[in-house]
């Protein structure tokens, strides 16, 4: 009979110190984080309704691109080409910020959540200063190839 307690206490012990598997990993350091990735000639993305993009395949970033081309005078515009990405490899995020001031700080960080099988894009924005001058940002990240399992939640501070 004390054997048997012993072992179960046993038992009580090595289960409560084992380590849970981490269900949220921080893929920071995995992305590559761009202030613009676009030419004048696709400026129009900021008369858009694009306030938060996920791109996975080239078809949605050509049709993106088309959406927002604009032809200014004097430059080719109707030739002009998105940058190339890579969507066997990655997928395209970008989140609007707008504020005012001087300047702003921007720390970003991408988070997988594997539980809830999502994506979280955290954006901290600071906007510092007196001016009067509007500071805008499509926060552009490349992620590791988003799976199609996945969502994407953008959370703005």
């Amino acid at each position: 009979m004390k054997r048997k307690i012993f072992i179960v206490l046993i038992q009580i012990i090595i289960l409560a110190s084992c380590e849970k598997i981490d269900k949220v990993v921080d893929l920071t350091n995995e992305c590559e984080f761009h202030d613009n990735i676009l030419t004048t000639c696709f400026s129009g993305i900021s008369d858009s309704k694009y306030d938060e993009i996920v791109i996975s395949d080239n078809e949605t970033y050509q049709a993106f691109g088309h959406a927002i081309r604009i032809h200014p005078v004097n430059v080719d515009c109707d030739t002009a080409q998105l940058p190339f990405i890579n969507f066997n490899k990655y997928s395209l995020l970008g989140k609007r910020t707008t504020g005012g001031g001087c300047s702003a700080k921007y720390e970003r960080k991408i988070i997988k959540d594997l539980e809830n099988e999502k994506i979280i894009y955290q954006i901290s924005v600071i906007y510092e200063g007196d001016c009067y001058m509007l500071i805008s940002s499509m926060n552009w990240v490349f992620i590791p190839k988003l799976s199609p399992d996945y969502k994407v939640e953008f959370e703005l501070n």
